[in-house]
């Protein structure tokens, strides 16, 4: 099963250029911290977060009997499926401010970090014209 679904992986990797791949993980970091800015932000907009919870509940539906010695007749199956929702919970507003202003920071160096790697790139794989 896990080989299936990594060839599809595989073959989309393949697709990106070696300076295109590079790029991509010059910014890598860069857009974590970044979305991790934009959800504090929101979360500090809101005055709450909002947790993601995800459970599996047991769904009862009717089956045709199959398999070995089955003789076709229905029958109840049960089948696992994941649930998720999502709660607001209480934070501490000034803690999310203390932790937002430390992503900024942490964002202004890895642009600089960003913007010399993908520099190392464009000189490592230049483009061809």
């Amino acid at each position: 099963m896990r080989k299936i679904l990594i060839v599809p992986l595989l073959l989309l990797s393949a697709c990106a250029s070696p300076r295109e791949t590079c790029m991509q993980n010059a910014v890598k970091d860069l857009r974590i911290v970044q979305a991790l800015i934009a959800d504090t932000q929101a979360t500090i907009d809101r005055g709450y977060a909002i947790q993601t919870e995800t459970r599996t509940v047991i769904y009862t539906n009717f089956c045709v009997g199959t398999g070995i010695g089955s003789d076709g007749r229905f029958s109840f199956c049960n089948y696992p499926q994941p649930v998720t929702t999502k709660k607001p919970v209480a934070v501490d507003l000034d803690q999310e401010r203390r932790k937002l202003r430390s992503l900024k920071a942490k964002e202004t160096e890895l642009k600089r970090e960003s913007l010399l790697q993908q520099q190392r790139c464009e000189l490592e794989f230049p483009e061809a014209s």
